[in-house]
C-alpha cells in the first residue's frame, strides 16, 4: 500500500514537472544583438518564405560565417519592411530565432539598431 503511494506521488511530480519544463525548451530562442544582413531573398523552391542570411557580429556570437534564416510568416509584410530597410540602410539588426539557431530556423523578432 505503501509503494502504491509512493507510485503515484512519483508519476505526479514527474508530469507536474513536465508541464514546468517541458514548454520552456520547446519555446527556446537564441536573441542576436547585432546580426548583419547579407542577403534577402525568396526561393520559391523551399516554400519556406523569405530567405534571410546573417552574420552575427554580436561580442558573443551563437555562430560563425554566414547562416541562412527564414523570417516568420507571422512578422508578414512588416517583417519584410523592417529586414529590407535595414539592408538598405546598412543597419545591423536585432533579431530572435527560433530553437538553437540552426541554418533554415525562423526568425520571430526583428528590430533595426542604431548604429551600423
Amino acid at each position: 500500500m505503501k509503494l502504491k503511494r509512493v507510485l503515484i506521488l512519483g508519476v505526479f511530480l514527474a508530469a507536474t514537472l513536465n508541464l514546468i519544463f517541458l514548454p520552456v525548451a520547446a519555446n527556446a530562442a537564441v536573441d542576436v544583438a547585432q546580426a548583419k544582413i547579407v542577403r534577402v531573398g525568396i526561393n520559391p523552391g523551399t516554400g519556406k518564405g523569405v530567405l534571410v542570411r546573417l552574420v552575427d557580429e554580436s561580442a558573443t556570437p551563437a555562430w560563425t560565417g554566414e547562416r541562412q534564416f527564414y523570417l516568420s510568416e507571422t512578422l508578414g509584410n512588416q517583417g519584410l519592411a523592417t529586414v529590407l530597410t535595414a539592408y538598405s540602410l546598412g543597419k545591423t539588426i536585432w533579431v530572435r530565432i527560433a530553437g538553437d539557431a540552426s541554418a533554415a530556423s525562423l526568425i520571430s523578432i526583428v528590430y533595426i539598431n542604431d548604429t551600423p
